[in-house]
């Protein structure tokens, strides 16, 4: 009886796949303890990544000051984490000063394997001087195709990539413009530009919404530093890729379930890591975001490219 109890205690709810809000939800267990309540799997069979992040970043939120968003989350991924079993996050409180909060989120599953380790500030907007990269949207995000819409040939190029498929979370939209150039392993460059929102209606000033954003911000972010190696995979087993860590900075407060624009570049991979940079904008060019990933791209051969 005792066995069947504490299974039912660590085993996920089931997720209905559209409500991201929920996906990111915790559950208090004690006073700055929270836990998982449902479990995202990624096509490998471990939890999707931007589920760890949303839900690290919730955990520190729900710690943080009501009048302080988020404005930094730094993560990183110590293990794979299973997608069936609930995470528990212990927060400790790190600073609670005039302008900054600070939380320190430590992530276990319960045979005791510490799954990730983040850092989160929380920030009012503060006066001081401003600037923001430009952009100007080219294109309706809404007359783009989805991946489903994409030719065959062109996505079967992406084999060498793994995970990289015509698969997308249905709790999210996801279009890339120029998708030819963009995809194709003849004209691809340690570059992505793509949008990407929520499906689902988000609340206003919810605190879920700096943890969906964390959520989102994992999808396809690393392709760039991939993408420009295409040509000479072609021949190769599909790389392993793995985010290592994952940081991003909120510039303002802003809601994911609009459009948002991401760039994202590759200034080096070396080493069988890349790095890969995001500047985040909505349909109007603010600047709303800013995300960088690590990602391990290794051949399971050991061989180099």
């Amino acid at each position: 009886m005792t066995d069947v109890m504490a299974a039912d205690v660590t085993a996920c709810d089931p997720w209905d796949g559209a409500d991201v809000a929920a996906l990111v939800s915790l559950e208090p267990v004690a006073r700055l303890r929270y836990r998982s309540r449902f479990g995202d799997a990624n096509l490998n069979g471990r939890s999707y990544g931007g589920q760890i992040l949303g839900q690290a970043m919730m955990a520190a939120t729900l710690s943080a000051p009501e009048a302080r968003p988020a404005a930094m989350l730094q993560l990183l991924f110590l293990r794979g984490a299973d997608p069936d079993q609930r995470i528990t996050f212990d927060v400790q409180a790190l600073q609670d000063g005039k302008r900054f909060s600070s939380r320190h989120v430590i992530g276990t599953q319960d045979d005791g394997r510490t799954i990730l380790s983040a850092q989160a500030t929380f920030c009012a907007p503060q006066p001081g001087p401003r600037h923001a990269a430009p952009f100007a949207p080219s294109e309706d995000p809404d007359r783009l195709p989805d991946l489903t819409m994409i030719p065959e040939a062109l996505m079967a190029q992406l084999r060498p990539l793994g995970p990289y498929s015509r698969h997308i979370k249905p709790c999210m939209d996801f279009r890339i413009p120029e998708v030819e150039r963009q995809l194709s392993a003849a004209t691809a460059q340690p570059r992505l530009r793509f949008w990407l929102k929520s499906r689902q209606p988000l609340a206003a000033h919810s605190h879920a919404q700096a943890a969906v954003f964390a959520y989102l911000s994992d999808w396809w972010l690393n392709f760039s530093s991939v993408g420009n190696h295409l040509r000479a995979l072609q021949s190769r087993e599909p790389l392993y890729l793995s985010s290592l860590n994952h940081c991003i900075w909120f510039h303002r407060a802003f809601s994911p379930d609009a459009w948002m624009h991401v760039e994202s570049e590759s200034p080096c991979a070396d080493g069988g890591r890349g790095l890969s940079i995001a500047r985040i904008h909505d349909r109007d060019g603010a600047m709303l975001a800013t995300a960088i990933q690590e990602t391990l791209m290794v051949h399971p051969d050991g061989e180099a490219t």
